[in-house]
């Protein structure tokens, strides 16, 4: 781990250099495609023509100098603008379906004006500042020590001061390889288990209208509203009773229930979207509802299971009330009350507290990367329809 990381930091300038070529390439395709082009084609084509440029010039040295810097730059621009003219015009077209209140909406709030163009992006700048800064912030300053954290706190280290003691502090001296089990175990356990009920719940739900089913959905809703903590003394009482103190097994329970209530919520509405014709053409071919719910309600709902996995993943990964609460044993620990306790040992260690919290970050940051187009569909889905 320590090994790859350090890899990963000694070679930060290779890395962004095809980071660079893929994000130049993929973000700027749309503003030279037609209405009708595949976008996802030219996008991606887009991306490996960036990336490609950025691999051959980083091979020839470009990276060396500021003059080969320069060169490599005017090369990727070179290539990027031959593709945009000449190769993107000629792509695939595809059919184009007509929504008309979305047509509206997207007309009503585009910017085709240079000054509106130029405020939205100075906006999204902005923005993109407030979230990115404070991840930079905490990245780069792990890898320092605490005199040089004070001194230029928000520049890249150096060779000479760069540092990877409060990696193997945290790793090795602080136990977090055994925090971050606990918290994958618990996590992934929980979301296996909502997902599973969650669906099959919503499936029912969607399915089956009468009084009963609403008051039952009225029932999941409810939990919405009402924050599990406020039964944290009977859930204690519970957990006691049933001998499941200090072990995982007290924390996955919990957090099934507290991840039930969105994820009825979002899958019923997304599910009731779904046409019903498809559920009675596969019924009358003989399917079982078991085979109706794998094979088609599931592939269909997707961004929605990708939305509420995302929702639920990050107050599991982060909760820090019921694991200080029930799992005071240091073999159940998760990544949040490890990271507490070395808030505490190491209070003037910010080198070990920023690389505790830079490990501690990365799943969340992985799942939402893997899963941001699934997540944006699910977050969108059922807004227009049409």
């Amino acid at each position: 781990m320590i090994d790859l990381l350090a890899w990963l930091v000694g070679h930060a300038d290779l890395i962004g250099w095809l980071v660079l070529g893929m994000a130049a390439g993929g973000l700027l395709t749309p503003r030279f495609a037609s209405s009708r082009t595949d976008l996802d084609l030219a996008t991606w084509l887009g991306a490996l023509v960036g990336l490609g440029v950025a691999v051959v010039s980083a091979g020839a040295g470009a990276l060396r100098s500021g003059t080969g810097q320069i060169a490599g730059a005017v090369a990727m621009a070179g290539a990027l603008a031959a593709y945009w003219l000449a190769v993107v015009p000629r792509l695939p077209h595809h059919l184009r379906r007509e929504h008309g209140l979305l047509d509206r909406t997207i007309y009503r709030y585009r910017f085709d004006t240079f000054l509106g163009q130029l405020a939205s992006h100075i906006i999204l700048i902005i923005w993109s500042l407030v979230v990115l800064v404070p991840l930079w912030t905490m990245l780069v300053n792990s890898l320092k020590d605490k005199r040089e954290i004070f001194r230029a706190p928000f520049s890249w280290p150096t060779a000479e001061v760069r540092s990877f003691e409060g990696y193997k502090s945290a790793w090795i001296d602080g136990n977090f390889d055994i925090y971050f089990r606990n918290s994958l175990t618990v996590t992934i356990t929980s979301l296996v288990l909502i997902l599973a009920i969650g669906s099959l719940a919503s499936y029912a739900l969607a399915n089956w209208r009468g009084r009963i089913s609403s008051a039952l959905y009225l029932y999941f809703i409810a939990g919405l509203m009402i924050p599990i903590r406020l039964g944290t003394i009977n859930i204690v009482t519970i957990v006691q009773d049933f001998g499941l103190s200090d072990s995982l097994g007290a924390l996955i329970p919990i957090y099934v229930a507290m991840g039930l209530p969105i994820t009825v919520f979002v899958l019923t509405a997304f599910m009731r979207g779904v046409p019903y014709d498809l559920i009675d053409a596969a019924r009358m071919d003989g399917a079982s509802e078991f085979r109706v719910f794998a094979r088609i309600m599931l592939p269909l709902t997707r961004p929605a299971l990708a939305t509420v996995t995302v929702f639920n993943m990050i107050p599991i990964w982060n909760d820090l009330w019921f694991p200080l609460i029930l799992t005071r044993a240091e073999n159940v620990r998760t990544v949040t009350y490890g990271v507490s306790l070395l808030f505490g040992q190491y209070q003037t260690d910010w080198n070990a507290i920023l690389s505790t919290l830079s490990l501690a970050s990365l799943p969340v940051l992985l799942l939402y990367l893997l899963m941001s187009k699934q997540f944006i569909k699910g977050l969108t889905a059922g807004a227009v329809k049409g």
